[in-house]
């Protein structure tokens, strides 16, 4: 999952803890640079940092391909996170790639969170599974009956709890193989 130098290998988190969905792939693992970029995405709403992704499609070989020809699903804010922040970005990530991808790759905002949940940033993997438990649904008279491939859309993978929980969703909803890609990983 971990980008160019990894292509191909599984990471130690799903080999170590079989995750729901069925592959993965992400732009580049976490350090103090990349995490910066997120931050500037998920928490100042900095948009603009989206602009710069043909450079990491080109330096990630095989990711382009990865979300192509696919349904690009973000995982959903609970509205009172939406409220505090004014934007989801996750969809603002996934627009940004079908943008890249091309026609054939779409975005489908069709989960909710249906519960408030604490933020995953201070909790272990067992509280994080426990945390965002039946927390998702899908949206009321969501369609997506022809689609062949669900790509669910985060900004940080780091244990898989939320990917699951949301991945959860949709393979209970008939549709047996999920994927996920995020920004970062770590």
């Amino acid at each position: 999952m971990e980008g160019m130098e990894y292509e191909g290998l599984t990471c130690r988190n799903c080999r170590e803890h079989s995750p729901i969905f069925f592959a993965g792939r992400t732009l580049f693992h976490l350090d103090a640079k990349s995490r910066e970029l997120i931050h500037e995405i998920k928490y100042n709403g900095v948009k603009q940092v989206l602009d710069d992704m043909p450079l990491f499609f080109d330096r990630t070989p095989g990711f382009q391909d990865f979300v192509t020809d696919a349904v690009l699903i973000p995982v959903p804010l609970h509205r009172k996170k939406y409220q505090q922040r004014g934007f989801n970005q996750s969809l603002w990530i996934a627009q940004a790639w079908a943008k890249i991808a091309g026609e054939t790759t779409v975005v489908c905002d069709c989960l909710k969170r249906v519960r408030h949940t604490a933020t995953q940033t201070t909790l272990d993997r067992a509280h994080r599974q426990k945390n965002v438990k039946n927390a998702f649904a899908l949206n009321d008279r969501t369609c997506l009956d022809g689609f062949e491939r669900l790509v669910l859309v985060d900004d940080v993978y780091t244990t898989g709890a939320t990917l699951d929980a949301c991945a959860q969703v949709l393979i209970e909803s008939g549709f047996p193989k999920v994927e996920v890609a995020t920004l970062g990983h770590g």
